[in-house]
């Protein structure tokens, strides 16, 4: 494949030419040619001439060609008309010519057409685009010609005339004659026919992101609710006066589209602030300004004249906007294609606008270099053809693109703040009408609700309010702390939610007060509160703190039809669940307390009795913690918490199965784990018991041990309780001294070393140090207690 080229300056000397060319194509087989005119005269009459030698010369060649802003003849700028020779050597390669005119045809007719030769010649391999400026938008061709078959490539340009801001331009061939309003189509293909395309930009954004919140076709009316043209008189200056186009033409837009960055630029500003654009913009998408950036272009071409020289063309087609030639004011319109010049011989035109198919779809663009590298046969390699590297002296970045650079950085950083602030007040909003604990909606977020309802037209409704209240609540906080109180609000949250989260909207509006408030039908609220206690009675079955709650109910609507106002709605939902609080509240004696506590003193004698070899046990574990508390100087209060704790430490074994109990051998890891839960069910039972909170704890954490292994909680040090870490001791000295079922009682001795080598392990080594300091003290009172005469003290 190969191109001839003749600068058509006069008749004469251009048919002579013409017809040397004619008798070496004789004399060399005859090849397949057909002639590409580019010209920056648009007047018919002005052209004529090469037609007709043309076809007087090569009378069943075809021809075509199109207006331009300036030609291109390997890669530097040649005269007015040019005039190239496409020489096809290969007998395989085949080429069509179609031609449209706007005036005649739709331009999705025109697509449909395209798409129809391309499918009726499977050779076709590439689409070239010819297209005149017309007052409509390029995006329905190019949504047409994407049903093309996957393997070809589309290229192209919009022709135009040396006046760029002229919507004047032409396209002309042997098939069609002259046309202001067409479109020119070259299809290429064969078996030895290849092609490959790119496009070089070098745009980077500059500035904040817009948002097209208008648009139709390629009329751009708004950017983020501004006219779109005050976007750039407001952060560029930019008049909208007889040079807007050129002054716009430096800060075009940059604009995703299937998945491709393109390059738009705004071809007219409009009396109502709109632009009109190439091609369309889609409304909710985001565009940016920009600004060239020379050492980001010399990059792109540096890269993509590397990856043509990879393919080895031997001629290539180049489509350049004319805006570039204004980019590249201080050299040559064709200086930044100096790379591709000794690649392959090449012809072109400066542009309008430029087409190119990437990732299966034709994007219209602006202010791009398109570039297609064709070729006959296999790659050949040729040493000769090197590429010519721009210099990177002469690509200094001036002091306007440091300034576009540091605009940009800097408005990229507050878009991301105020990003960031988005999120924030997002946030914030949903704080404040989010509960933090529960995650339910507060009680700002209720009396929204509430407003809403009471603002409804209809005077009847199907509302039904449930308001919750947790029972026991003060008695949790109190007794175990406001940690268990917490649990308890989210246990009673998680369970709302689960049984109402569905059909209503859940509230927590105070401290342990919820509501729920619904559009139900009255057969399905049964329904719905048996999930609820379903719900609560799941979380107990393994709860360390019950949870129960009271329900009051009420219909906004009367069993008559009556609405009710809003406050008569809430009051009456509260009467009911304060009723439903004081069934849970029942009346009791007050001995009620010390009856409970006596019968759990008469569950330990009826655990112990289970088992003779512990039998006596709490009590003797009582006397040696009170006698260590002594020894310590605790107060008497102090004393009398941790002897009656030291008597209820093992109450929680009444819970364990009597096979893991009385097993007379070594423990399995699973067993081990079953009796490692009876401090847990022991604060259970004192819980329901109405002991303090302290002697709960104590119990609760009788097993943990000084360095953080023991159980249930794994606490450390003096997190752990006083009282359960005296107690700690005690029952050690008990257990060891004691007869099992599966060992003999150990020596004092053996009991005294133990101690002593697991103080700072197993105990607290400042208590473990005063039981040793008085040992003989200790043994006495064991010695008393093993022979039923309690130590007197």
């Amino acid at each position: 494949m190969k191109n001839r080229f003749f600068a058509f300056n006069d008749a004469g000397a251009f048919e002579k030419e013409l017809v040397q060319f004619s008798n070496w194509c004789k004399e060399n087989g005859s090849p397949t040619v057909c002639f590409q005119i580019h010209s920056a005269i648009l007047d018919p009459e002005k052209l004529k001439p090469v037609w007709d030698i043309l076809e007087k010369v090569f009378p069943d060649v075809p021809w075509f060609g199109n207006s331009t802003s300036g030609n291109i003849v390997n890669c530097e700028k040649t005269g007015d008309i040019s005039v190239s020779a496409i020489i096809f050597e290969k007998p395989t390669t085949k080429f069509k010519i179609h031609q449209y005119d706007f005036s005649q045809k739709s331009i999705k007719d025109i697509a449909n057409e395209i798409v129809k030769e391309a499918n009726h010649n499977p050779w076709v391999k590439a689409v070239e685009i010819y297209h005149c400026i017309a007052p409509f938008s390029t995006t329905h061709l190019c949504e047409g010609l994407d049903s093309l078959a996957p393997h070809i490539q589309i290229f192209g340009g919009i022709v135009c005339s040396p006046d760029i801001t002229s919507p004047e331009s032409c396209v002309f061939s042997s098939v069609g004659g002259y046309t202001k309003t067409g479109l020119l189509v070259v299809f290429y293909g064969g078996e030895e026919f290849f092609v490959e395309s790119r496009k070089i930009s070098g745009w980077k954004p500059i500035g904040r992101n817009f948002h097209v919140t208008r648009s139709k076709g390629n009329v751009l009316y708004e950017l983020s609710s501004l006219p779109a043209y005050e976007v750039y008189n407001k952060y560029l200056n930019i008049k909208n006066d007889n040079n807007f186009f050129y002054n716009a033409l430096e800060f075009p837009m940059l604009y995703e589209h299937n998945g491709i960055s393109i390059v738009r630029a705004a071809g007219a500003s409009n009396p109502d602030g709109s632009l009109t654009m190439s091609s369309d913009i889609d409304e909710g998408s985001i565009v940016r300004l920009s600004y060239g950036e020379p050492q980001l272009i010399v990059e792109k071409i540096r890269a993509e004249s590397e990856s043509a020289e990879l393919f080895a063309p031997e001629v290539m087609h180049i489509f350049s906007c004319a805006a570039r030639k204004a980019f590249w004011s201080q050299h040559e319109p064709t200086y930044e294609i100096t790379p591709f010049k000794n690649l392959a011989t090449s012809t072109g035109f400066f542009s309008h606008g430029e087409f190119l198919r990437e990732k299966g779809h034709l994007n219209q663009h602006n202010i791009t270099l398109v570039i297609a590298s064709m070729r006959e046969g296999p790659i050949v390699r040729n040493e000769d053809k090197k590429i010519e590297h721009i210099s990177e002296k002469s690509t200094r970045l001036p002091l306007a693109a440091r300034m576009a650079t540091f605009i940009s950085e800097t408005s990229f950083e507050l878009e991301q703040i105020n990003s960031k602030l988005r999120v924030m007040n997002e946030h914030l909003q949903d704080v404040a009408t989010t509960d933090s604990l529960t995650g339910l909606e507060n009680r700002l977020a209720f009396d929204a609700l509430l407003d809403t309802i009471n603002q409804e037209q209809s005077k009847t409704s199907n509302w039904t309010m449930l308001l919750m209240d947790v029972n026991g609540l003060k008695y949790a906080n109190d007794t175990f702390g406001h940690q268990a109180g917490d649990a308890l609000i989210v246990a009673a949250a998680n369970a709302i939610k689960g049984a109402y989260g569905t059909t209503g909207n859940c509230f927590r509006i105070g401290g342990d007060e919820f509501v729920v408030v619904m559009r139900a039908p009255l057969d399905s609220l049964f329904k719905l509160q048996r999930q609820l206690r379903r719900g609560i009675e799941e979380y107990n079955k393994t709860a360390l703190y019950h949870l129960s709650i009271a329900v009051g109910e009420s219909r906004l609507c009367s069993e008559t039809g009556v609405r009710k106002s809003i406050s008569d709605w809430k009051m009456e939902a509260d009467l009911n669940m304060y009723r439903d609080k004081v069934r849970y509240h029942k009346s009791s004696e007050s001995n009620e307390n010390q009856n409970l506590k006596d019968l759990i003193s008469c569950l330990i004698s009826v655990e112990e009795a289970k088992d003779s070899y512990t039998a006596h046990h709490s009590d003797r574990v009582k006397a040696y913690s009170e006698l260590i508390a002594r020894f310590l100087g605790l107060s008497e209060s102090s004393i009398s918490l941790i002897t009656n704790a030291a008597h209820l430490h093992d109450i929680g074994k009444i819970g364990i199965q009597d096979n893991v109990l009385t097993k007379p051998g070594k423990l399995t890891d699973e067993e081990f784990d079953i009796i490692k839960q009876h401090p847990v069910i022991g604060a259970k039972i004192l819980m329901q018991s109405n002991y303090t909170h302290e002697m709960v704890q104590i119990v609760l954490h009788h097993h943990e041990r000084y360095d953080g292994r023991g159980y249930p909680e794994g606490l450390k040090g003096e997190d752990i309780p006083i009282g359960a870490r005296v107690i700690a001791i005690a029952d050690s000295i008990d257990a060891m001294t004691s007869k099992r079922v599966y060992r003999d009682a150990m020596s004092l001795d053996y009991c005294r070393n133990e101690i002593e080598k697991n103080l700072g392990k197993m105990y607290d080594p400042a208590i473990g140090k005063v039981v040793l300091e008085h040992w003989n003290e200790m043994v006495d009172s064991l010695l008393s207690m093993r022979s039923g005469r309690p130590k007197v003290i």
